[in-house]
């Protein structure tokens, strides 16, 4: 099958080199920065664009893999691009990657469209190794479903149809245990700088804590003083937070939220 990809941020050059390596056939590449795209084309070897007035009319899938507000508005340029071309072809499948869009704002342009979602983080210039991550599908019509799936299934063997329902879910708690701890990280590593401590020292305390919930669920690896009830120490890290007001807000909500639930236990 013949792919284009449209984007190249951070989503748009991991799937597409993956999809690359993958053997799959990518004939173009598009992105509104000329630098940025002209870096991915180059990257695998195809030709890119930066005008969707120049879009290959002749893919089999289109992915949009580019910012949530853009989607609409790329989908929109896309099939007035090719809307002569419906005449004379099949109509191509158009798929979006984003984990908090539903697939119907593709539905007002194409026949075909779906989700091609690779659930993790990606930042340009850390590798990814697609075989261990998990990628959501789905999509209109059964014929389309069977096509993602083929075409993920080069990519790794965790593939699951998930809903826009359930891809809304997912997202939300995505964005708990991966923005909203970072942010936390953040926080520590803010403290630590102006108190002139080494952030790494943390270190094998946030791994530890990853690899516990990869045999546990979370709930029963909970330790701290919250989890202890534990007032006289809450108490002072409150006193000590004082002077980093925000982040004493962060504290105090986690907290109770902690001792919540071991209430409801």
């Amino acid at each position: 099958m013949k792919i284009v990809v449209v984007g190249a941020g951070n989503v748009a050059w991991h799937l597409s080199k993956a999809l690359h390596d993958a053997g799959q056939h990518i004939v173009q590449v598009y992105s509104r920065l000329d630098g940025r795209a002209a870096r991915l084309g180059n990257e695998i070897g195809v030709s890119y664009i930066t005008d969707l007035q120049h879009i290959n009319p002749d893919a089999d899938i289109y992915i949009l893999a580019v910012r949530d507000a853009a989607i609409e508005i790329v989908a929109e340029k896309i099939r007035k691009r090719l809307d002569r071309h419906f005449e004379h072809q099949a109509e191509p499948l158009v798929v979006h990657t984003s984990g908090a869009t539903p697939t119907t704002l593709l539905q007002p342009f194409f026949k075909h469209y779906g989700v091609f979602y690779p659930l993790q983080t990606f930042s340009i210039d850390r590798p990814i190794t697609f075989h261990t991550l998990p990628i959501c599908v789905d999509a209109a019509q059964a014929s389309d479903v069977d096509m993602l799936f083929e075409l993920a299934k080069t990519l790794t063997p965790k593939v699951y149809r998930i809903s826009n329902e359930q891809r809304q879910i997912l997202h939300v708690t995505a964005v708990m245990v991966n923005n909203f701890t970072n942010h936390l990280y953040t926080i520590a590593h803010d403290i630590l700088q102006q108190e002139n401590i080494d952030f790494n020292i943390l270190k094998p305390l946030i791994n530890e804590t990853v690899n516990k919930i990869q045999q546990h669920p979370p709930a029963t690896m909970q330790t701290g003083p919250a989890k202890r009830s534990d007032d006289t120490t809450i108490q002072r890290h409150l006193t000590y937070l004082e002077k980093y007001p925000d982040y004493r807000k962060v504290y105090e909500i986690l907290t109770e939220s902690i001792l919540n639930d071991d209430k409801t236990e």
